[in-house]
């Protein structure tokens, strides 16, 4: 799991003597070199992406070093001070991703003009991986493919809702509601029309980074 740093010491490290530069080290969760190798790609467009938020906080080219016991060390140069501390206080932040039922009464959280929900134990623990494409008809999707023990879940929660609303919270904010629109067991949740494709893709990104990829201070 992810530690969170304190904002002073964050401060100090990156602000330490004038410095632009920001290290992190990246560890992954999985073996494959290929999937390695597109996880570093992702975690380099989130990074990118949170980054554009600020004004004169482009990114310079990032230097990719191999760390120790499979990790790797990604240098960048950032002009803004600000953006340097948030993005590395984000990064370090542990990622919470939650699938929640809707539900008729009370649950265990809120959320405002659509109701309760309550937790289901799915979390991005067991996601697989996550994908983002174009359908047929130019709208986004995104797949969410679990895990032996996500598909499990997943089951129980489908056989236990029937007609039921599915949502997916990212840090508690809800990103998506789906219909719980049939009783048998699925490798895989579909979260179909998505506007735009590129949105699809940024979240399977965001996901993916956030369930795979553990970033620290090197």
């Amino acid at each position: 799991m992810r530690r969170l740093f304190p904002l002073v010491l964050l401060a100090l490290t990156l602000a330490g003597c004038g410095s632009k530069t920001v290290r992190l080290s990246l560890t992954f969760d999985v073996q494959d070199s290929v999937q390695r190798t597109v996880l570093l790609e992702e975690s380099k467009k989130v990074i990118e992406r949170r980054l554009s938020r600020f004004e004169d906080a482009t990114p310079s080219p990032m230097i990719v070093e191999n760390g120790q016991s499979g990790s790797v060390l990604l240098s960048f140069d950032v002009n803004n001070a600000e953006a340097r501390t948030t993005l590395v206080s984000e990064l370090l932040t542990p990622y919470d991703l939650r699938l929640m039922t809707a539900s008729t009464g009370t649950g265990d959280l809120f959320v405002e003009d659509q109701g309760w929900f309550t937790a289901t134990g799915l979390t991005q623990r067991q996601i697989v991986w996550t994908e983002g494409n174009a359908d047929q008809n130019g709208k986004g999707v995104v797949r969410l493919v679990f895990s032996d023990e996500g598909r499990a879940k997943l089951a129980t929660v489908f056989r236990s809702n029937p007609g039921g609303t599915m949502g997916l919270f990212v840090h508690d904010r809800l990103m998506a509601k789906m219909p719980i629109d049939t009783k048998e067991p699925k490798k895989e949740i579909v979260i179909a029309g998505i506007p735009v494709p590129d949105m699809a893709g940024i979240f399977a990104d965001d996901v993916n980074v956030g369930t795979h990829v553990t970033f620290s201070l090197p």
